[in-house]
């Protein structure tokens, strides 16, 4: 997991970086109606078969990360049912074993807020960014409670490393928390406390 998780911060650190000096060096501006990544395909290659295709890989991406929601909530909701963290019905398994009832609330949830933003992805994305960058504080936040209470071998270098990671998602999420909150991101910052 450790190697797995090093080799994707390194994919994601390497694209981000190119994609920004790429974006610079071609001049693209950002705005609505289509992505950065397919302006800059679209500028370097033009509309060859490789633009589909990045365009094509930048869907399969998409679609996969939207699948692992399907995949992750449902068995999170079991897990805090089973702890009596929420209805007990999310910890049953249906007919094809598996956790039905977190897949239908988490796509009946996904369609209302789909339907109250009438799909707009500016304004969906702030709900989205909220989310995953609480989660990131919060998880990081346990790892520092887990060292210091484990106090095994390295543990104030690995507290350290979680510390930070913990303080800098917490200041992205203040940031995106304030600079969106009438975007929409007063939903994530009202809701998730209560």
């Amino acid at each position: 997991a450790g190697i797995t998780l090093a080799w994707m911060a390194f994919i994601l650190g390497s694209s981000f970086l190119g994609v920004t000096f790429l974006a610079y060096f071609y001049h693209i501006v950002p705005h609505e109606g289509e992505t950065v990544v397919s302006m800059l395909g679209r500028q370097i290659f033009g509309r060859t078969w490789l633009y589909f295709m990045i365009q094509t890989a930048t869907a399969v991406i998409l679609l996969l990360a939207a699948n692992t929601s399907f995949a992750g909530f449902p068995m999170l909701a079991s897990m805090l049912a089973r702890d009596r963290f929420l209805p007990r019905q999310f910890a049953n398994r249906g007919d094809r074993l598996v956790f039905s009832n977190g897949i239908i609330i988490l796509a009946g949830i996904s369609c209302f807020l789909l339907i109250i933003f009438g799909g707009s992805t500016h304004a969906l994305i702030p709900l989205y960014a909220l989310g995953v960058f609480s989660a990131f504080t919060l998880s990081q936040t346990g790892m520092v409670k887990h060292w210091w209470v484990e106090r095994g071998q390295r543990w104030r270098l690995h507290a350290a490393i979680n510390g930070l990671g913990a303080t800098t998602t917490s200041i992205v999420v203040l940031v995106i928390g304030i600079t969106k909150f009438a975007y929409g991101a007063w939903m994530v910052v009202i809701i998730i406390p209560i």
